[in-house]
């Protein structure tokens, strides 16, 4: 399994926000649970650190910069070929407002 993003320098230059200590953020993140980063952004574990992607999944969007500077987010399960990638992105949005609807 994988979760890749794309944080955009522009928007982040935008928002006033240190883009690099952003990525440093998450992997520092990912390392300290042991998940291999691959690629900037990139990071791959396997079936066992399901717990692990979805914690940062829910964990991402609660920071003070990260839905103001990603472009792309996806988490992804793979095989001999991408067998499932998912729009993490669009998923938090449409839970959002799902959720904005129920008077919590």
């Amino acid at each position: 399994m994988m979760m890749e993003m794309v944080l955009s320098e522009e928007k982040a230059k935008e928002n006033n926000i240190d883009i690099d200590e952003c990525y440093e953020k998450v992997d520092h993140v990912f390392e300290k649970r042991g998940i291999k980063k691959i690629a900037r952004g990139v990071y791959q574990g396997v079936k066992s650190d399901f717990s692990v992607f979805m914690e940062v999944q829910w964990y991402l969007p609660d920071t003070p910069w990260f839905l103001k500077i990603v472009d792309e987010w996806y988490f992804r399960y793979e095989g001999d070929t991408i067998e499932y990638r998912e729009d993490a992105l669009e998923s938090y949005y449409r839970v959002e407002e799902r959720n904005a609807n129920y008077p919590w």
